[in-house]
């Protein structure tokens, strides 16, 4: 059955006029509604109302279909009051410094404690010298000290009476120079004299040695006696000043529990804890709380660390972490350099924002995350165990810092955006994720291209006119927009939704605009911004297609061959694809090797371009080899590919191929073929078929075109089609073709101009189809093989 070529009006979709019912997009009302993506509304919406534990959420699609802005205004439109938000502070732990303790409280009453602590701090501050410096405490200080000072005094009365009875006196001797000691010396005329004097007195005879020996004698009884009693007058001291001590905290615990119990009014038994701990603090070390001044303030110590103030807030916090990094998510703890060490309290512990989502939602983008090990590492085991760690940031290890903070419990919920690949390659060796991510959003790229799609379609394209100052569209530059939107979904019955692709051609169409003077955006407008866009990006497809219209990669697009055919591929690039035609020739002779996929035995074969290859021997077996052996060599090659293969869409080209080279049959050069084939010869779908399309198009047009040149597509890729103007003008014209083929038949014909042919009842085919010369080439080459097989 003959293949006719497909209608210039089917090479592309139109935008149908009733969906755009307006003159310019100033007329829309943008209404800031998401587009096409109601799955993935209801997956979000749910994840974010569900607050159990593990409900976290990855957000997966192509960047630019509105993922984060959808999940905004999510959050806008739900009910997100909660009385669950909770204040967090740190403050010193009295008994372990190194570890600060964490205190949380309801929304509101951290900043309530924070300023009743600094009331409590004034109070005191006031009010323990007054108590100190009371009547009744000096009153009870004098009598401490009376009370001991008689005992004082009849101790060293004892001892000046024993040394007076013995000839000496108590006297102060230097020490050093300003210093003095006590000391016991002998009278002698009433007057004190020193045992070096006492050794002058012996030398002249005016003091026996027998004397000299008494009152050394005297000197060492009573000297200890005085030594004692200095003792027992210190250990008095001693006792008073515990008694005093004793007696000042009696008399000002009333009044420093009194004045803490303040902060006993706002928090929970853990708070309560650490306010006795301030007054006993307080008690250890009352003289030096009683004497604080500015440049030495001991009450510094209980100074509040608010990390987190919720105050007058009702909301589940949002927050959108877009640099995270090991501080910025987790927190971190500040230092200071002294004399070369580092120092860090309780007061220099820094939130992240984990801690800043409290009760609420923390999104990031997952790649920034995994691209820092340690950092997703991290995340996974804060999910994991419902706490956050705030640890000091010191990756090179200069200034370690000793300080432990309490570890808080995290209430977050964590939404990760990334691409549906990061997903499975988490989900599938992270071992914990699928626990700690519940709820997968999918956002789809495309939605169908009904007339309701196109006017909210219409409707986005109006708000981001509007929101970034752009000209206005009329309908003919929208309807540009909706068919360019077509062409990069790849199908005619959807709507591209990346909308970060499509806004670049508002931009640009707006730019060429203006710099025409122009007030609106025209369908001209878009067409420039559209071809001046590929003139940015086609520099490879230009130097490539030279090289084919310069014979440099031969490549025919006249005449007709055996064993030769044009095929198609897509080279893809980072921003920009495009399809070129590539010459396909065969070898066959008798032999028992089969198909021999050159790619393949070069190492530059992709997997499912090797399958292709094993599906055409498939179809070779079972439609000619059911009576006799397979008895062929075959070489399939695509000529001057210096790269890789892949892709199993020359299947059918590289069939047709192999039927002319065993049929002896030429192939028409001035076609190009692109699709894949089953067992069966039916021709399925590829991809890339209008790149695949206009290359061939770009280099017939460079060589001249004939009239009679054109491509064979799948016809199950008619509904893909988005030709550029340039090649429906030409099919329009008659000067190229694009067929649809159904069957490996249909095309076999139209490139050889020979019937097929059907099998006869006798299990061959008629000879003079190209199905019955294959046979009989096959039938001989199994026959010669088996006739030099006999011989051997």
């Amino acid at each position: 059955m003959a293949v006719s070529p497909i209608k210039p009006e089917e090479l592309k979709w139109k935008c149908p006029s009733k969906a755009l019912d307006f003159k310019t997009t100033a007329d829309i009302k943008p209404t800031g509604e998401i587009v096409g993506q109601e799955r993935a509304i209801k997956a979000i919406k749910l994840g974010l109302e569900i607050h159990s534990i593990g409900y976290n959420m990855f957000v997966t699609g192509v960047s630019g279909t509105g993922r984060e802005t959808t999940i905004k205004k999510i959050l806008e439109s739900i009910d997100t009051t909660t009385d669950e938000l909770r204040d967090i502070m740190y403050v010193r732990n009295m008994e372990d410094p190194r570890n600060p303790i964490a205190l949380t409280f309801p929304a509101g009453d951290g900043a309530r404690f924070v300023a009743a602590v600094e009331e409590c701090i004034q109070l005191l501050k006031s009010n323990i010298p007054a108590v100190l410096q009371s009547e009744k405490a000096e009153m009870e200080n004098r009598a401490i000290r009376a009370s001991y000072q008689d005992r004082k005094k009849a101790l060293m009365d004892t001892v000046k009476k024993e040394a007076a009875e013995a000839g000496f006196s108590i006297v102060n001797v230097p020490a050093a120079p300003g210093e003095f000691r006590p000391d016991v010396l002998p009278m002698i005329n009433d007057e004190t004299v020193t045992f070096d004097t006492l050794e002058e007195m012996k030398g002249e005879g005016k003091l026996t040695q027998k004397e000299l020996k008494k009152y050394t004698k005297l000197h060492e009884e009573l000297f200890k006696k005085l030594t004692n009693a200095f003792r027992k007058t210190r250990d008095m001291e001693i006792e008073i000043q515990i008694k005093l001590e004793k007696m000042f905290r009696r008399l000002v615990k009333p009044t420093i529990s009194g004045i803490v119990s303040i902060l006993k009014e706002i928090g929970d038994d853990k708070a309560d804890k650490w306010a006795d701990s301030i007054v006993e603090i307080i008690l250890e070390n009352l003289q030096e709380f009683a004497e604080s001044s500015e440049s030495k303030d001991p009450y510094v110590l209980f100074t509040p660390n608010l990390i987190l103030d919720n105050s007058g807030k009702t909301k589940r916090p949002v927050v959108i972490e877009e640099f995270p990094d090991s501080i910025s998510l987790f927190g971190n703890i500040d230092r200071v350099v002294v004399e070369g060490k580092p120092y860090s309290d309780h007061t220099m512990i820094r939130p992240g924002a984990i801690h800043k989502a409290d009760e609420g939602y923390l999104i990031m983008n997952a790649l920034d995350l995994v691209r820092v090990p340690e950092l997703w590492l991290r995340l996974i085991q804060t999910l994991r165990n419902q706490t956050t760690v705030i640890r000091s940031h010191d990756p090179m290890g200069l200034y370690p810092v000793h300080l432990h903070p309490e570890p808080i419990d995290t209430n977050a919920k964590i939404v990760l955006i990334g691409s549906s690949k990061l997903y499975y390659l988490l989900a599938s060796y992270e071992s914990e994720f699928g626990l700690l991510f519940r709820i997968r959003a999918a956002f789809d790229f495309t939605m169908e291209s009904t007339v309701g799609n196109i006017r909210d379609f219409a409707n986005v394209i109006a708000g981001i006119i509007k929101a970034e100052d752009l000209l206005p569209m009329d309908t003919g530059a929208v309807a540009a927009v909706v068919e360019e939107s077509i062409r990069l979904a790849g199908l005619q019955d959807r709507l591209s939704l990346e909308f970060n692709r499509v806004s670049d051609y508002l931009r640009q169409a707006s730019y060429f605009a203006r710099q025409r003077k122009d007030s609106i955006v025209t369908v001209d407008h878009v067409r420039e911004a559209i071809q001046e866009k590929i003139h940015r990006l086609n520099l490879g497809e230009t130097y490539a297609t030279r090289r084919i219209i310069d014979d440099t990669i031969m490549v025919d697009t006249q005449g007709e061959k055996v064993g030769q055919v044009n095929g198609l591929a897509v080279y893809q690039g980072v921003d920009y694809s495009f399809g070129l035609p590539a010459r396909i020739s065969t070898r066959v002779s008798a032999g028992r090797k089969g198909l021999i996929n050159v790619e393949r035995e070069s190492d530059m074969s992709g997997t499912t371009h090797t399958k292709g290859m094993l599906i055409i021997a498939g179809f070779i077996q079972g439609k000619f080899a059911r009576e006799y052996p397979l008895s062929l060599s075959a070489s399939v090659v695509f000529e001057q590919s210096y790269g890789g293969v892949d892709g199993d869409s020359a299947s059918s080209t590289e069939l047709y191929v192999l039927l002319s080279a065993l049929s002896e049959i030429p192939i028409r050069q001035d076609l190009a073929v692109t699709g894949s084939v089953n067992q069966f010869g039916e021709i399925q779908a590829i991809g890339g078929v209008n790149e695949k399309v206009e290359g061939f198009f770009r280099v017939c047009s460079g060589k001249g075109l004939t009239g009679t040149q054109g491509v064979m597509i799948p016809k199950s890729n008619m509904k893909d089609l988005q030709l550029r103007d340039n090649v429906i003008d030409a099919v329009r014209e008659g000067r190229f073709h694009i067929y649809p083929i159904e069957f490996i038949e249909d095309g076999a014909e139209l490139l050889m101009g020979t019937k097929a042919g059907e099998l006869m009842s006798d299990g061959t085919y008629p000879a003079d189809t190209i199905y019955g010369k294959v046979d009989c080439r096959l039938r001989q080459m199994a026959a010669t093989l088996r006739e030099f097989s006999y011989h051997d």
